[in-house]
This record gives structure tokens, C-alpha cells and sequence, in this order.
């Protein structure tokens, strides 16, 4: 089974976790990990990496990757969304990491960790830790041309959607740009991300709706045109069935949603650090 997590739009999130195993996934944002103590194996398209006690591993957007806590490891978590760091996004497109695992230097470590892994940072700060550390990976890694694999349909798949999902897109029309059937495409669609075409894009579109719900003041009418969708009855039918309430009521409680829609990662033990 493949999860695929549709949101993180402007997001930097962090997380503590104890002897975590999460199964594949993928998602549009970087996921920073760092063991604290212990060992973890992480898969990232199909390629094990063994991580130790003070080392770092950097998962880029898009990739297929899962956790796998073999005895005890203890780690820390930092999602961050491409936006943050633009001028690297687009360094790294069609390219992978030839090794994703890294270390700090000391003066380095110094400097990002009174920012990253903290959800109560000043914003500039973090952004500019996150440059920093990528920098001290560039270091130790080179860029290498994306090869393809097996998933190289589903990442064109997801890619279109990601890009497209503000217009009026449907399977149909996907197949054609891309040059499969429609029976063919859909059928793949559905055993690798196990739902429908049509409720991953309504899944994409309410994410962005809460996005802009959460960083704008643009009215209802407004964030429905934005979000692809041509009339705020389908709009708002859509938002209730994905978050169970209301975009007004969604608004009003911004800081309880929030928190509710992110559950990225679980552990026996979670917390903001």
C-alpha cells in the first residue's frame, strides 16, 4: 500500500518519534531526519539506508520512501515545504541525491539547532537554517540525474495533478495529454494510490482550500474559484465531506483544524520540540 500525502503547502512541521515504522509514502515536502539515538532503516525508492546515532537523511519531494525501527531508535522530524527553499527546488529538479545521508559540522550544528526542529522559531531563521544545512549536504553528496523506475508513471501522475489541480482536470483528459487510455490509466491510478481519481482531487483541492483559509482573508467564493472548483455548492459540499466542517466554521477554529489535518507521523511518543 502507497499513502500519498496531498497538503503541506507553506508548512514546516517537527516532530519527535520512538522507534517509528511508517510504510511507503510520499508527499510534496522535504523530510529532514535526524537519530538521536539508535539505528533506523529508511527505503527511499526501493534503496535501504541504514542511519545511525548523530547522522542526518534528507528525502526529497516526491520520493517513495518508509520507516523501519529494527531494535530501538530515537529521532527527530522536520517537514518542510519546497516553498521554503526555492532557489534549491530548483537545483534538484530532475535530479536525486547520489547519497542522502550527512553530517553536521560542529559550528553548522550549533547554528541549526537553536532553529530547525522547534515549532516556536522565528520563520527567517529556520529558512535560513535550512539553506545552511543544505549547503553543508552539498558538501558531501552530488546531484545525479533522476533515473527512471517503476514509479515514474505515478510521479508523472501526481506531478500533473499537483500543477494542474487549480484548473478543470479530469482523468480523461489526463490520459490524453499523457497518452494513455483511460481504462489503462485509471485502473493504475486506483492499485497504486488505493482511492479514486476524483477523491485524491477533491482531497488536493481542500488542502489548498485550508491553506488559503489559514493565510488569506479571500472570501468563500473566492477560495473555491482558486481551488478549481466552478461553483461554491460543489465547493463547500466537498470541504464538508473531507474536514466535517463548514469552510466558515473551518476559519473560526483555525488553530484546532490545524492541527487536526497534519497528522504526519505517529510513534508511541510525539511531540514538538
Amino acid at each position: 500500500m502507497l499513502i500519498y500525502e496531498p497538503h503541506h503547502f507553506d508548512l514546516i512541521k517537527n516532530y519527535e518519534v520512538i522507534n517509528l515504522n511508517f510504510p511507503s509514502h510520499l508527499h510534496r515536502c522535504y523530510e529532514l531526519i535526524f537519530v538521536v539515538e539508535g539505528d533506523m532503516e529508511v527505503i527511499i525508492e526501493q534503496r535501504s539506508c541504514d542511519l545511525h546515532t548523530g547522522q542526518y537523511l534528507l528525502i526529497l519531494p516526491n520520493e517513495i520512501h518508509s520507516i523501519v525501527t529494527k531494535s530501538q531508535a530515537r529521532a527527530k522530524i522536520c517537514i518542510f515545504s519546497p516553498d521554503y527553499i526555492p532557489t534549491f527546488q530548483r537545483m534538484i529538479e530532475n535530479r536525486s541525491l547520489e547519497n542522502p545521508i550527512f553530517f553536521l559540522s560542529s559550528e553548522a550544528e550549533k547554528i541549526i539547532s537553536r532553529t530547525l526542529f522547534k515549532n516556536d522559531t522565528n520563520l527567517l531563521a529556520q529558512k535560513g537554517s535550512l539553506y545552511l544545512l543544505l549547503s553543508e549536504l552539498m558538501v558531501q553528496t552530488t546531484f545525479i540525474k533522476a533515473e527512471k523506475k517503476d514509479s515514474e508513471l505515478l510521479h508523472t501522475l501526481l506531478t500533473y495533478i499537483q500543477e494542474h489541480f487549480t484548473e478543470a482536470i479530469s482523468l480523461h483528459s489526463i490520459a490524453v495529454t499523457l497518452g494513455y487510455s483511460y481504462n489503462y490509466l485509471s485502473k493504475y491510478f486506483n492499485a497504486n494510490v488505493k482511492t479514486t481519481f476524483a477523491d485524491f482531487l477533491n482531497g488536493t483541492r481542500i488542502s489548498y482550500a485550508c491553506h488559503l483559509l489559514r493565510t488569506t482573508e479571500k472570501n468563500m467564493t473566492e477560495i473555491a474559484y482558486l481551488c478549481g472548483y466552478d461553483n461554491i455548492r460543489s465547493f463547500n459540499r466537498n470541504f464538508v465531506k473531507k474536514t466535517l466542517c463548514t469552510p466558515k466554521e473551518y476559519r473560526e477554529n483555525i488553530p484546532l483544524m490545524y492541527l487536526d489535518l497534519h497528522p504526519v507521523h505517529t510513534s508511541s511518543k510525539e511531540s514538538n520540540i
